[in-house]
């Protein structure tokens, strides 16, 4: 189980904690499993921020007993759509792969084929949750695992003891395929009702229902987005969005909203590790089903 961590002045969520809290437990269960786990990861492109996130991918795997491998194509294969389906082909079926992501955001001149590419991957070794297939399954309540970023904000809302029923929920950045899209489809699960903020909203309209939300979650990728004087004092703000300014990471919810929350994640610390903590946890239990 993991224990509470929460910053007592200012209620800020330490993600940080909470993973180190369910690594020890993810750490019993591969050692319990006995049975080798690995998690591929296909690397397209050179970007330094995804290079950052599969360090760290990396260093959970190797303090929980699974071994992470990655898998960077050239420029000759993943410019060639019919070479680079044939060398995810060759990941995923491979027997000693038992979960695969492929790195997001693939590079611009591949980003328009983004979900065929995911399409490669089979539902039972997808811990990301993103093959239209595995998605589908999630959607329609039928598959054994969530997409990580459901999974965490599932176990932070619990872990504070939050309660959704009755208040008043906006999703900003709702049609985002690793957080809007996915936490909607939770909250359908889950029989919530929710405000859903698109792109197209009016300046207007966004600051409306903002000032109105008693929960916020946002992933749009835009720092600063919210700022303090949006949003009402108690409100429970989650941040899944994350943009790089000089080197930095900043989230879309300004910091000084945890001076008003009840609740608050920040950028980074806040959702992103315990996110990593999900994506093996999801790993693990594909590999209990088989």
């Amino acid at each position: 189980m993991v224990e509470t961590m929460i910053d007592k002045n200012k209620n800020i969520v330490d993600g940080k904690a909470l993973a180190e809290e369910l690594k020890k437990d993810l750490k019993r269960e591969v050692e319990t499993l006995q049975k080798p786990l690995r998690l591929a990861v296909i690397f397209i492109g050179a970007s330094p921020a995804s290079g950052s996130f599969i360090k760290r991918k990396q260093a959970f795997g190797k303090a929980i007993g699974v071994e992470v491998n990655i898998f960077k194509p050239d420029a000759e294969i993943y410019m060639s759509r019919a070479k680079l389906r044939f060398y995810l082909a060759d990941i995923v079926h491979e027997k000693a792969n038992t979960g695969i992501i492929i790195q997001l955001p693939l590079p611009d001149e591949l980003s328009s084929r983004t979900q065929y590419f995911l399409d490669s991957i089979v539902p039972e070794k997808d811990v990301d949750v993103l093959s239209s297939h595995a998605y589908g399954k999630f959607a329609m309540g039928q598959f054994v695992i969530q997409p990580p970023l459901v999974g965490t904000v599932e176990v932070i809302l619990k872990q504070y003891s939050i309660d959704l029923r009755r208040k008043n929920i906006v999703m900003i950045g709702a049609g985002g395929k690793l957080v809007g899209r996915p936490i909607c489809n939770w909250f359908l699960s889950q029989d919530l009702a929710f405000d859903a903020i698109m792109k197209d909203v009016s300046p207007e309209d966004f600051r409306e229902k903002i000032k109105r939300a008693d929960v916020i979650i946002s992933g749009v990728g835009k720092a600063g987005l919210v700022s303090a004087d949006m949003v009402k004092d108690g409100v429970v703000a989650l941040d899944a969005g994350t943009s790089g300014t000089s080197g930095e990471l900043k989230g879309d919810l300004d910091p000084e909203i945890a001076k008003k929350a009840l609740l608050f994640t920040p950028v980074p610390g806040g959702i992103g590790p315990l996110t990593v903590a999900m994506l093996f946890k999801n790993l693990i239990t594909l590999a209990k089903q088989k």
